[in-house]
Order: C-alpha cells, then sequence, then structure tokens
C-alpha cells in the first residue's frame, strides 16, 4: 500500500478513535483544530456535529450548458461540473464519518461493480442501486448586495420535465475504498448527477442514467469563478 494512504488510513481511525472517545486532540500536532465544542476544523473542511453539517470551499466552474457532475477536484472531469474545488475528498469523507455518516455498505458486490458506462454497467432495470445516506446540499455565495443562499437542486434544470431539479435529498455513499485506494480521492469525483459509484455522493433522481438531462440554470448562479460555500448536512432518513 502507498505510504501516502496508509497514513491517510491511519490518520482516519486515529481521529475517529480520538473523538468518539469524547478526547481533546492534540491540535498542535494534528491537522484538525477545534473551533468550539462541537465545531471541528480539518484542512479546509468545518464540520459541526451538533447540526450534523460539513462546510468546505469551491468556485463556480460552468455558469452555462449540460453537466453530468455538480463537484469536482482538479482531478475530476471540470469540462462537465458546475462546482470545482481543491478540498481534500479524504477531508470531506472523514468529516462525514465524524457526523455519524456511514456511505454505502462496502458489499461485494458493490466493490466488484464495473466502473463505465455511467460507473453502473449493467442494463436498464438491473442497475445496481447506489446506496447511503440523505443529505442536503446547498450553495452560498458573497456579493456586493449581501450573501445569497440556495438549494443546489434549483441551480439545475431537468431537460426531461422542462423544471428545475426536484428538491430532496441527496445519497452520501461515499465512493469506494479498493486495494488500498480511496477512489473518490484517486479520480475527483465529488457529488455526481449521473450514477457514479465512485463519487461521494450521487443523485438519486429519475434519470441518473441519463448524462444529457442536467443543464445548468444560470439565472440562479453568480459570474463564473465566484467563491461558493457548500454545505452537506447529514438528514434523519424517513421510517416507513
Amino acid at each position: 500500500m502507498p505510504r501516502r494512504v496508509k497514513g491517510r488510513r491511519i490518520l482516519w481511525f486515529f481521529l475517529l478513535a480520538t473523538l468518539h472517545a469524547g478526547a481533546q486532540p492534540d491540535i498542535t500536532n494534528q491537522p484538525l483544530r477545534q473551533i468550539s465544542p462541537d465545531i471541528f476544523q480539518l484542512g479546509a473542511v468545518r464540520f459541526d456535529k451538533s447540526r450534523k453539517s460539513v462546510q468546505f470551499p469551491a468556485q463556480l466552474n460552468m455558469n452555462d450548458g449540460l453537466i453530468e457532475y455538480l463537484l469536482v477536484n482538479s482531478k475530476g472531469k471540470a469540462y462537465e461540473s458546475l462546482l470545482a474545488t481543491e478540498t481534500e475528498q479524504y477531508h470531506i469523507q472523514l468529516a462525514m464519518l465524524l457526523i455519524g455518516a456511514k456511505g454505502a455498505p462496502p458489499t461485494p458486490a458493490l466493490l466488484n461493480a464495473p466502473s463505465v458506462p455511467f460507473h453502473v454497467n449493467q442494463p436498464p432495470g438491473r442497475r445496481l442501486a447506489i446506496a447511503g445516506d440523505p443529505i442536503s446540499i446547498e450553495f452560498a455565495w458573497s456579493l456586493p448586495d449581501g450573501r445569497k443562499q440556495v438549494r443546489a437542486e434549483d441551480c439545475l434544470v431537468n431537460l426531461t420535465t422542462h423544471t428545475n431539479v426536484a428538491r430532496g435529498p441527496w445519497t452520501y455513499n461515499g465512493s469506494r475504498v479498493v486495494n488500498g485506494t480511496f477512489i473518490a480521492q484517486h479520480d475527483g469525483s465529488i457529488v455526481a448527477m449521473i450514477d457514479d459509484l465512485d463519487a461521494m455522493v450521487n443523485n438519486p433522481r429519475p434519470g441518473s442514467d441519463n448524462d444529457q438531462i442536467w443543464q445548468i440554470n444560470s439565472n440562479m448562479l453568480p459570474p463564473l469563478h465566484t467563491p461558493i460555500e457548500v454545505t452537506f448536512k447529514l438528514l434523519t432518513p424517513k421510517r416507513p
């Protein structure tokens, strides 16, 4: 296993054990900084254990056209993603684990699934369901006339329905770890509009197997390259 990957896994387990045990981490020697009793900073990621929320910076990468991804980093498909970020995916993953997210269970079917097409290589009706935790996604940015906050769904149009993307939860599946490699960190995929087992978050809405229906709603967005604050909030699953 590469030293960098092994070191990150050790860091995850150390920080998990520290916080779950209620101990105060040594903020002088670790990349985790405590802001208040429930708020922590990990690299560029800030998370609130009481509000079950994770925040990190990004910027508007596209303001027109079709997209396959809502958010990627520099390793991802930035040419078809609404937002881009330099935030480390493993910091986002660790923060989500620390607020209680579990992601998709690492079943053999999930770990052995191929990555194409749309990262779910099965015919319609037999695709592997992407399981995970329900989260909300919000964007916020500052302009001269004040701060604006919107739901991620309102920034997109579904060309099948000719309306904004339906409001509702997104699926935090947490990507996959294959042969010791955290695939989201390797591929740069964070939030996918089309089925992508290797992205950290997936779009559970009908049409997630179609890369020709997710269009940017330019009227809802600021100028290109505007800094955007992204917030993931862990939601309580609805009980039957």
